[in-house]
């Protein structure tokens, strides 16, 4: 591992952890947190690396971090997701730039997608999360009318999720590509 990744994977390892913190305890992810991540990040990798390509440097870091803040913006329009797990992940495009960002959006996807599945068995809230997903379903099959009383709203602190598939990720990369 180079001093310059070092640096950029305790920079990125710090985010994570205060952000999963404070997503847990507080439901908010701060921009004091994310901003400094995407800034440090595209710095380090700009002196570092100089502009570069798709595989190094500024422009990798960029294409990265828009990328994967991409993937969570839909979330975010519809209110199903904040706007700050959209700011830590450009932040982890930013710092982890390409290849690793690819492993690093699977990996994140992943461990969401266990952590949304033991959240609702640990609330739960698994039968009324189903019949919810069957309700808007037919609905939408023209089968039921639409329902006037909206279904419970679950929190699910994503941060977490983002943390543990960035380390996956990092781990993987330590491993796989040296």
């Amino acid at each position: 591992m180079t001093p310059v990744q070092l640096a950029l994977w305790t920079i990125l390892g710090v985010a994570l952890v205060i952000s999963v913190v404070t997503d847990v305890l507080r439901r908010l992810i701060p921009n004091a947190v994310t901003y400094p991540l995407i800034v440090l990040g595209l710095g380090v990798r700009g002196v570092s690396e100089g502009v570069g390509g798709l595989e190094s440097g500024l422009v990798s870091g960029v294409l990265a971090g828009a990328g994967l803040a991409l993937l969570l913006v839909p979330g975010a329009l519809r209110g199903r997701m904040g706007w700050g797990d959209v700011k830590l992940m450009a932040g982890v495009g930013c710092v982890l730039g390409f290849p690793t960002v690819l492993s690093a959006a699977a990996f994140i996807s992943l461990v969401g997608a266990l952590q949304a599945i033991v959240t609702l068995l640990w609330q739960g809230a698994v039968w009324d999360t189903l019949a919810a997903v069957a309700r808007r379903w037919a609905v939408r099959m023209k089968w039921m009318r639409e329902e006037t009383s909206p279904a419970p709203v679950r929190h699910i602190p994503y941060g977490v999720s983002i943390a543990l598939g960035t380390f996956w990720a990092m781990w993987w990369q330590q491993q796989h590509l040296g």
